[in-house]
């Protein structure tokens, strides 16, 4: 075997090697990396990954499927022979190979043994076709579309299309992008002795998307030098490793734009590693030497392994393909006809060997799409999987806990400590009562059950509180479900919008969300050269998802600048109709004002809320106004207005004012001074009723008898005419063909105060508040929205009780309006500050916050939203396990109360065993916290409500060991679930309850564990096991 095949060969063996991550898997133990180093063994022997060149597998069988389409007629072996022996004697002249290949009879024999399609010669052709058309595809854990027309040697690339007037078209339309909970965050690992490190990334930069740069540059990982801002020269002592005031070891990082050849990641890695291993043992040698030492056990050190995780993590593997296996075998053949079976040279001297190797690339390359396609299905399988609930907890004021319970509050020191820090109890002073009102305790040091009723509003969290408290307050509470103000999650948008589709289903008026700009700056992770097409690739399958959850007459907005504007209306369009887009909103955000007038140019101080109606049916608006300054064109008025209209007198709005100060009216405003505008105001809005303009009528668009009322009033210009309207519509008042408006229809209640309005456009300049940052008492760096902007949109789409939907909550600003407003709200966030950002404001709000919108909607606090916490896509990976030949491997890998996933892509069903439901209440799941993994109890009892799409309306706690959930699930089943500890709670005792409640309303009622009480529930029993299977992992 030559030096070109061999070299063939070995390219075609690293693309392999590449596409299945052989090398990096048994490193790189996450995500998607468990999974390839549990096939590495039956990929390297499948493909021949580690044979020698001359033995490799994959050639061998090449070679066969050629030999099969040989031509019969022709002696191969006596060309082969005549050419070997030509070669043979070149090369005794002392003739190297290059000059030999040169040699016209050597050119015309080889030519010969490729019109016959002989292996040898053919192999290093098929190779290099494999190798070209699935490097074209495959990027860094991706595959992407590149289909490319090759016509005189110039590519260009094709994009699918189906007759579309006009198509909307990215690269990553047909994957899923699976970064959504993720973005440049820093990295934090602890060591076997406690010590903490942390991968501090300084600064990211923006590969803009354009085709110089996609070919040569691309941005890496490096240590930061210091550098603080463009053209500042490094300091030359400056170190990239501190220890920093919190404890832990820094080590800084930046991802900067760096032209590809040379600065492969794995070479910098390794520069990086060596760099920093020479800072410890200098410095820190006594606390981190672990990090360099090569422990028993590993390949690596704990360094350089947690280097190559950070940076594998944050530039690859952004998406799941849908289908990669119809989408790899419709390219392949697009590829053979397009580049291998050129029309122009099937001519009847080389059809043979064309045809066989068009056939032999089909069928290896369909046996590697096979392989490819089959991981990522699997990969798609767990993505797609329903998600446990990790967490289920209560915010809930006081004033809605049983007193009963004051006592042990009072001793919970968690709560008191939370109070403490976000309520600022401890200013809460004892005041003396009067006649009116009794005096109040204040705060001395310690909870009393008097201070706890004292301050109805504080938020009691569930989550300090042991099981026992928690069961005792939620059996106290009727239609638990109704009576929550809304629904906080924790969790990656596009695993939320999967879970809770059951339940609010067709359920959601208003759909508002606020996605990452994709500026570059906003965290939002992007695949290098594909930043646009991750960001709508990102949007789009959850705006797919949320279109289920559309209630009839609906409408969703969303918060945009000038970056995406455009692709965010095409993708909706797409989506919607381009019919039900009805606003283009434009948001004043800022001031001309600061750094933001420094550069040329027009000043950017804008952005967008783009509104559609969902396609529900006919689109439900609300009229929203905004409060407006006395339009001074109601200027006249009616002084004795409550008398008969026949004796009304006229007179201006001005004279009435004089008259009712005792001013003249020459004199208002040097008399009033600074009080003019305000009390002239005040007069105006007291009088409201009998102050009007007068306007033409619009004779197309009224009535015939308000035509004959007009021709009447025309006809005699000193009488007034009334016509009479039903319903709410003004009645009309003529004089002299003119109409009277009164000013009484300009006036709206807002908050506690009648003011003048008008109504809503779609220019919003008065939305954007002074102390925005300090709303809901918490901080938010990027993004935070005003509440005046969310509540105008909300009052414009929806109404009191209506529900609202946000998947893209950041700091909670829509939950925190909703409240205020009177609206349920479901509000969901991936990010790691969901504790101090989100949460907290929910619990700011309902204890009474007063900023924002708080004195629109005299928002005084009080309520109960739920939280929940769900697994992630990555709490899947972490949870896979390998499935022995036999035996009950999940009782000895993982004990019968841990969930696991079944880690065999051939296997049609059983992805992951329930015996840990014979004890529901001690389940167990590996849950990422950061970088840190540990094995936390999950809710079984509140996932199967969500899977069941239950509103929960009562629970129980009959005994010990056995929990009752009664409520209707969205397609009205009365539905009854019974969950027990299977060794502690016989069909006996759950027998006794059933005798103790009326079944018969109840259509259906689920128990787990095997029972005999079939046959006295009428055939409404279900086994829950089953069921929870069958709604966790759904069939597409």
């Amino acid at each position: 075997m030559n030096e070109q095949i061999k070299n063939t060969i070995n390219a075609f063996v690293k693309t392999l090697r590449e596409m299945f991550m052989i090398d990096d898997a048994a490193e790189l133990d996450f995500g998607i990396y468990r999974i390839m180093a549990h096939k590495k063994a039956e990929i390297e022997t499948f493909f021949g990954l580690n044979d020698e060149s001359e033995e490799n597998a994959l050639c061998r069988k090449i070679e066969a499927l050629l030999a099969e389409q040989q031509d019969g007629s022709v002696n191969v072996a006596e060309i082969r022979k005549r050419m070997q022996d030509r070669i043979r004697v070149y090369q005794d002249d002392g003739e190297t190979m290059e000059q030999i290949n040169k040699k016209k009879g050597i050119i015309k024999l080889r030519q010969q043994l490729e019109e016959t399609g002989d292996p040898a010669v053919m192999l290093p052709h098929i190779l290099t076709a494999l190798n070209d058309f699935f490097s074209r595809y495959y990027d860094k854990g991706d595959f992407i579309s590149q289909r490319r027309y090759v016509n005189g040697g110039d590519a260009t690339y094709l994009v699918p299309y189906n007759g579309e007037e006009v198509k909307l078209h990215w690269a990553n339309a047909d994957q899923y992008y699976i970064k959504t909970s993720e973005a440049f965050k820093n990295y934090r690992f602890k060591l076997k002795n406690g010590k903490e490190v942390e991968f501090t990334l300084k600064n990211a930069v923006q590969l803009k998307n354009n085709e110089k740069e996609q070919k040569d540059w691309a941005r890496r990982f490096k240590l930061w030098d210091g550098v603080t801002e463009p053209g500042e020269e490094p300091a030359p002592d400056f170190v990239p490793v501190q220890m920093e005031e919190d404890g832990v070891l820094h080590i800084y990082f930046t991802y900067e734009l760096m032209k590809k050849k040379g600065n492969e990641q794995n070479t910098l890695n390794k520069a990086i590693y060596a760099t920093l291993a020479d800072i410890i043992l200098a410095k820190h040698k006594d606390d981190y030497l672990d990090l360099i030492t090569n422990t028993a056990g590993k390949d690596t050190e704990e360094l350089r392994r947690h280097i190559n995780r950070y940076t594998t993590k944050n530039s690859s593997d952004y998406f799941i393909h849908k289908n990669l296996g119809d989408f790899l075998r419709r390219e392949l053949d697009f590829y053979l006809k397009n580049e291998i079976m050129h029309v122009s040279d099937l001519d009847y001297n080389n059809l043979r060997r064309t045809l066989a190797e068009a056939k032999t690339i089909k069928a290896v390359g369909e046996e590697i799409i096979q392989m490819l396609a089959a991981l990522e299905d699997f990969q798609k399988k767990l993505w797609l999987k329903k998600k446990f609930v990790v967490q289920s907890d209560y915010c809930i004021t006081l004033d809605r806990v049983p007193e009963s319970l004051y006592e042990e509050i009072c001793a919970n020191e968690e709560q008191h400590e939370e109070w403490k820090r976000l309520f600022d109890i401890e200013s809460i002073k004892a005041t003396e009562g009067d006649m009116f009102s009794s005096g109040k305790q204040g705060y001395t040091g310690e909870l009393t059950v008097q201070f706890l009723k004292e301050n109805p509003h504080l938020v009691l969290d569930t989550a300090f509180f042991n099981n026992d408290f928690k069961h005792r307050l939620l059996e106290s509470m009727e239609d638990i479900d109704a009576q929550c103000d809304g629904l906080l999650v924790n969790s990656e948008n596009f695993q939320a919008l999967e879970l809770l589709q059951e339940k609010y289903q067709e359920q959601v008026k208003c759909v508002y969300i606020d996605p990452p700009y994709n500026t570059g700056g906003d965290d939002f992770l992007y695949k290098d050269a594909y930043q646009e097409s991750s960001w709508l690739s990102c949007i789009n399958d959850r705006l797919d998802l949320s279109k289920r959850y559309f209630k009839e007459g609906g409408s969703i907005a969303v918060s945009i600048d000038i970056k995406e504007l455009d692709k965010l209306i095409g993708l909706m369009d797409m989506q919607l109709g381009d019919e039900n887009r009805k606003a283009n909103i434009t948001v004043r955000r800022a001031s001309i004002t600061g750094a933001k007038v420094i550069n040329p140019g027009l000043v950017n101080i804008s952005e967008n809320v783009v509104m559609y109606s969902n396609g529900q049916g006919k689109w439900q608006p609300q009229d929203a106004y905004r409060e407006k300054g006395y339009d001074d064109r109601y200027n006249r008025m009616i002084p004795n207005i409550n008398e008969d209209m026949s004796k009304w007198t006229f007179s201006t709005v001005l004279e009435e004012f004089a008259k009712s100060k005792g001013i003249a009216k020459s004199k208002l405003k040097i008399t009033l001074g600074d009080t003019y505008e305000d009390e002239l105001l005040k007069f105006v809005i007291d009088n409201a009723g009998a102050i009007f303009q007068s306007a033409s009528l619009d004779l197309e668009s009224i009535g015939n008898e308000a035509v004959e009322l007009y021709k009447k009033s025309k006809n005699d210009p000193n009488t007034i005419y009334h016509g009479h309207r039903e319903g709410d519509l003004n009645d009309y008042y003529l004089i002299g063909g003119k109409l009277l408006l009164f000013y009484k229809d300009r006036l709206r209640r807002i908050g506690d105060k009648i003011v003048p309005v008008e109504k809503v456009s779609d220019i919003w300049d008065d939305v954007l508040p002074n102390d925005i940052h300090n709303e809901g008492g918490v901080v938010l760096k990027k993004g935070k929205k005003p509440e005046k902007l969310i509540d105008r949109i909300l009052d414009s789409t929806t109404k009191e009780g209506e529900l609202v939907m946000d998947y893209f909550a950041g700091s909670a600003t829509s939950g925190a309006v909703c409240l205020k407003s009177h609206r349920k709200f479901i509000n969901v966030e991936a990010n790691e500050y969901f504790d101090s950002i989100p949460l907290r404001r929910i619990k700011n709000t309902l204890f009474g916050d007063k900023s924002g919108v708080t004195d629109t909607h005299m928002w005084k606090g009080g309520g109960v939203v739920k939280y929940i916490r769900l697994e992630q896509y990555e709490d899947t990976l972490n949870n896979l396990y390998r499935t022995p030949k036999e035996g009950a491997w999940y009782e000895e890998k993982l004990g019968a109360d841990t969930i696991g996933y079944v880690m065999d892509m051939q296997s049609q069903q059983n992805w992951m065993h329930t015996d840990w439901m014979a004890n529901p209440f001690g389940v167990k799941m590996l849950i990422a916290h950061g970088n840190e993994t540990t094995e936390q109890t999950i809710d079984v009892v509140e996932t199967f409500n969500y899977l069941l799409g239950l509103n929960v309306e009562k629970m129980l706690w009959p005994v010990e060991g056995m929990q009752v959930v009664m409520g209707t699930t969205r397609r009205g089943k009365r539905t009854m679930i019974i969950w027990r500890n299977t060794a502690h709670v016989t069909d006996e005792e759950v027998n006794t309850f059933l005798s103790s409640v009326d079944c018969k309303p109840f259509k259906q009622i689920y128990i787990n564990g095997e029972t005999t009480l079939g046959t006295i529930l009428d055939g409404k029993l279900r086994q829950t096991e089953t069921e929870f299977e069958y709604r966790m992992f759904p069939n597409e």
